[in-house]
């Protein structure tokens, strides 16, 4: 490596965002809802409430991609397919991460 090249900052890559998870807390529980995919978790922290939905976004990628012909004709889940694409071009859980964006809100009934 010359000079040159360990003077530049390491390059940092990122996924542009593609799906939103919405942690909403009430008085007992966190919901973790993705309204891209009609997804919702509930647990009783954030951490776990995101944890969750990463897992239940992981079920569904794969559920989805096993009975593709039923999901792509559904009319309410086959504007899900991009989205289910990216779930699964993804290498491991840090990439999904990189797919999101988390915003935070109350529930309120």
């Amino acid at each position: 490596m010359n000079n040159e090249q360990s003077l530049l900052p390491p390059k940092i890559s990122f996924f542009e965002k593609r799906l939103t998870i919405i942690l909403a807390r009430d008085d007992a529980m966190v919901c973790a809802f993705c309204p891209e995919l009609d997804l919702v978790t509930e647990m009783a922290t954030p951490d776990e409430a995101l944890e969750d939905m990463l897992e239940a976004m992981q079920d569904y990628a794969g559920e989805y991609l096993e009975d593709l012909e039923i999901y792509e004709n559904s009319p309410n889940r086959a504007h899900h397919l991009p989205y289910i694409q990216a779930i699964a071009a993804c290498k491991d859980v840090w990439d999904i991460r990189m797919l999101i964006e988390i915003h935070h809100g109350r529930v309120q009934v």
